[in-house]
């Protein structure tokens, strides 16, 4: 991988209660920035596919830009999101890559969901309202998976449960994992 283009449409939830956005400014509209949101979302993409060591995380050395918008959804966050590759990979290449990963699979960890992406193939899909609770609200829906000629990747849409597996209980998901690999003392 070596770059990425996304566009976030997060919901009303993740901007929290104050100062938040007012029911009226986004009722019927999507609000097309959210201060300090890219560099945030930036920053931690690169720390989540960089390099952990003992002397800590090595960010991921990938070109990433992004617009985040707030959207008039209650809880889960959209993105579509284009990928560009190093190597072009086949579209079953790259399905059997997602539908292989699961970082949880042996781990039997209660918080972690029997699959960590969901792949849709209906065009429709994903759909906050109809996707966002799938896994418990801990696996991530993706759609409109496609190769992407002009950039030579793949491009898709996903749906993510931001106030569970962005929030909660992905926090108490990621305590799960790490005191199964010996990384926190109880």
């Amino acid at each position: 991988m070596q770059n990425v283009l996304m566009v976030s449409m997060q919901s009303l939830s993740g901007a929290g209660r104050s100062p938040g956005v007012r029911s009226l400014d986004i009722l019927d509209n999507i609000i097309p920035y959210i201060p300090n949101e890219e560099d945030k979302v930036r920053k931690e993409l690169l720390k989540i596919l960089g390099e952990y060591s003992n002397e800590g995380i090595t960010p991921a050395e990938i070109n990433i830009n992004c617009i985040c918008t707030r959207a008039n959804v209650l809880d889960g966050h959209t993105e579509s999101v284009f990928v560009g590759l190093k190597k072009q990979a086949s579209l079953a290449e790259i399905k059997e890559v997602i539908h292989s990963y699961n970082p949880f699979k042996d781990a039997n960890l209660h918080s972690a969901p029997d699959h960590m992406i969901h792949i849709f193939e209906d065009p429709y899909r994903p759909q906050p309202r109809l996707d966002r609770e799938l896994g418990g609200g801990m696996t991530t829906s993706m759609g409109r998976l496609e190769v992407e000629p002009v950039l030579g990747g793949v491009k898709y849409v996903l749906v993510s449960h931001n106030t569970k597996m962005g929030a909660g209980k992905g926090a108490v998901l990621l305590a799960e994992s790490m005191l199964a690999r010996g990384l926190l003392q109880v």
